[in-house]
């Protein structure tokens, strides 16, 4: 066997640059100035996930995830003297918003009345067909001229919609007071 050294150079066209980093970024780059603005942008958005991503782990896990604010976001009152009987201290207190992620399993049913029992089989039959296959192909099932994912997205995106503000800030409000307080006089009523 024989040693050596090789020296091998290659040309790539510019086009060829253009497609993989097009493929990587997921978007069309229309010069080397969108190239700078969408990594700013990106650069930006990380930031903001790297604030949320173990809270984010942990909802998926567990179903509930907090994001522990940063030192940037704390608010920093001003130190107060207090007393207690004969003693005396300082009490300094922050105030700091944290993110609280809960993952709710939100439930669409997509029910058509067709027809008849046989017209009811032949639309199971049809959603079924690729099913065995490949469980996922379901979603893309054509029914009356949608697709089924687009059906049941919309259903969920309804409910979501559906929460009323003063629930949201119900829910906000009580689980402010649950961290602050705790939980050991908590009684939730829901009707």
């Amino acid at each position: 066997m024989g040693e050596g050294v090789a020296d091998i150079d290659l040309h790539a066209p510019d086009e060829l640059y253009d497609q993989v980093l097009k493929e990587i970024v997921g978007e069309e780059i229309r010069g080397k100035d969108h190239l700078l603005q969408l990594m700013q942008e990106f650069t930006n958005a990380k930031k903001e996930y790297d604030q949320i991503a173990d809270a984010l782990k942990m909802v998926k896990q567990t179903g509930y995830g907090v994001a522990a604010p940063a030192i940037s976001d704390m608010v920093l009152e001003e130190p107060e003297i207090i007393r207690q009987g004969s003693r005396f201290g300082v009490r300094l207190k922050a105030v700091a918003p944290s993110i609280h992620m809960i993952k709710v399993e939100v439930e669409s049913e997509f029910a058509p009345i067709i027809g008849t029992e046989k017209q009811s089989e032949e639309l199971v039959r049809y959603l079924m067909q690729d099913f065995e296959e490949d469980p996922l192909s379901i979603w893309q099932s054509d029914i009356f001229g949608r697709s089924l994912s687009s059906i049941v997205r919309e259903g969920i995106q309804a409910k979501l919609s559906l929460m009323p503000e003063n629930a949201r800030f119900k829910l906000k409000e009580t689980l402010e007071r649950i961290i602050n307080e705790g939980s050991g006089g908590l009684i939730a009523i829901i009707l």
